[in-house]
């Protein structure tokens, strides 16, 4: 056995170390150094205990005949539903905008996800493999994250959150994408990162990544409620936009099982119904225009 082997073994029987660095929506600052370094902030507080009960009592109402599966609340439904609002608060806005440069933009992919459990990846978004051009994902300016809120903790054996391989997203730097066995060679060092129900978790769309492994014991179902942002640059906006239009395509020939299949062919086609004003709610358009979001929208003439 080698020295990865072992390490990956020893990884599987005791799991990762549960611990992160974090800051709170009161130091903006102090996450920029961490957000380069390491490719994820993990931000205190977010939301109350009272604000996670009832986000997780509406997600609960609008899933609670497919409790016990994967499921997802779509965009359309999720921008309708007032306790997803903190996804336009005032302070992740300014937070956001700070860490991506001074600009802001949101994208139609919010999504509320009930037992998402994925394995070692890079998103399909950020992946040279799956991009017919990804000369921006080696720009040195690159600036665009992805962004999740999970409403339980995330504890060792019920997991309940996301692993990284911190500074994973360093190998954009080198030119060229590494298949993933040389990335979790070239980047070892693993944290379940020690998130609370309400924190915010912002990381890097090229980071490796994973949901924490559940033992079976976890006491609650898990939700995360997820969302892209990047800074305002038309071609990182225009590069992610295409992948969102050809993705229906792609996943016809993955060959998944029918089910999966019809849930992500549902959420991508949905995505094209998400428009401003109308697909959000009044506090969200103020905020939207207020603090001068830009918000990428799928075109119409692209639907299949």
């Amino acid at each position: 056995m080698t020295t990865y082997d072992a390490a990956l073994a020893e990884e599987s029987m005791e799991g990762p170390p549960m611990s992160a660095p974090s800051i709170t929506l009161d130091s903006v600052d102090h996450g920029i150094p961490l957000l380069e370094r390491d490719g994820y902030i993990l931000i205190r507080d977010v939301l109350s205990g009272k604000e996670v009960e009832r986000a997780r009592a509406v997600c609960d109402n609008y899933l609670l005949p497919d409790a016990d599966a994967e499921n997802e609340i779509e965009a359309t439904a999720l921008l309708q539903m007032p306790e997803m609002n903190f996804i336009f608060g005032k302070r992740v806005i300014k937070a956001l905008t700070a860490w991506l440069g001074g600009t802001l933009a949101y994208y139609p992919n919010y999504v509320a996800r009930l037992n998402r459990r994925t394995e070692w990846h890079v998103d399909n978004g950020f992946s040279p493999r799956y991009l017919p051009d990804a000369s921006h994902v080696y720009d040195p300016q690159f600036k665009h994250v992805q962004c999740v809120v999970y409403f339980q903790d995330n504890l060792p054996g019920p997991g309940g959150g996301l692993d990284i391989r911190p500074g994973s997203h360093k190998w954009a730097t080198n030119g060229e994408f590494p298949d993933d066995d040389f990335l979790m060679r070239a980047y070892p060092d693993v944290v379940s990162i020690d998130s609370k129900a309400g924190d915010l978790l912002v990381f890097d769309g090229r980071v490796m990544h994973r949901g924490t492994p559940q033992d079976g014991s976890h006491k609650l179902r898990k939700y995360g409620i997820f969302w892209s942002a990047s800074r305002n640059d038309l071609q990182q906006i225009d590069r992610y936009i295409e992948y969102f239009t050809a993705r229906v395509e792609y996943l016809r020939a993955q060959n998944l099982p029918s089910e999966e299949l019809q849930r992500d062919m549902r959420r991508h086609h949905l995505m094209h119904s998400v428009h401003f004003p109308d697909s959000y709610l009044p506090e969200a358009v103020e905020a939207v225009r207020k603090y001068a979001v830009a918000l990428a929208e799928i075109p119409h003439a692209s639907v299949r």
